[in-house]
């Protein structure tokens, strides 16, 4: 009787198992478990400058990494890096700026639309440092901040068999403060695994 028991328990641990390890036999929306990702992308960021003596908005590339966790099809967790690449020059050349790096931890929650397809939102927290420089006086300033961001995008993944790599696309506001605010467009790869 004991050994019947014992056989049945095992059975069914082994079917649990064998379910388990099913990532999404027809339905995208069942995950065995949490999915693990890492990705780079590029971004074009801009400062909009609120202040009319400006009139001028600093455009900065960036190259960067990303690494997440999904624990399910509708939210997602990630962490970002970003570096600045190259310079924008403002008054006729006379003053330099550029991004030097960001960094943010952000929630993602999502809606997937198809197999391949998901929406989500971008909700989280960004510091970020720029750095500006007049050649003609010799002067060079830093300054970093930080603030809540928001922003929408759209990842393209296979979600028909585990793994894979996807292309990701989003429009983010960075920073928003009274006198300026950075937002921008990113797109990258993600290797799910």
């Amino acid at each position: 009787m004991k050994l019947k028991a014992c056989l049945a328990g095992a059975c069914l641990l082994v079917a649990s198992g064998a379910q388990a390890q099913q990532y999404s036999s027809g339905s995208p929306f069942v995950y065995s478990q949490p999915e693990f990702y890492v990705g780079l992308n590029y971004a074009q960021l801009s400062l909009d400058a609120e202040d009319d003596f400006f009139e001028e908005s600093a455009d900065w590339n960036t190259i960067g990494v990303n690494l997440g966790v999904q624990p399910s099809p509708y939210l997602a967790f990630e962490g970002r890096y970003g570096k600045g690449v190259g310079s924008d020059e403002h008054f006729d050349g006379a003053v330099e700026t550029k991004l030097k790096h960001y960094f943010g931890v952000y929630a993602l929650p999502q809606i997937p639309i198809q197999d391949f397809m998901s929406v989500y939102g971008l909700l989280g927290w960004t510091k970020a440092k720029a750095e500006a420089s007049v050649a003609s006086a010799r002067w060079k300033g830093s300054e970093s901040e930080d603030d809540f961001s928001y922003g929408v995008g759209v990842r393209f993944l296979d979600k028909s068999r585990p793994g894979g790599v996807a292309f990701f696309a989003e429009y983010a506001q960075l920073i928003n403060r009274s006198d300026y605010d950075i937002n921008g467009l990113m797109v990258g790869l993600s290797w799910h695994f």
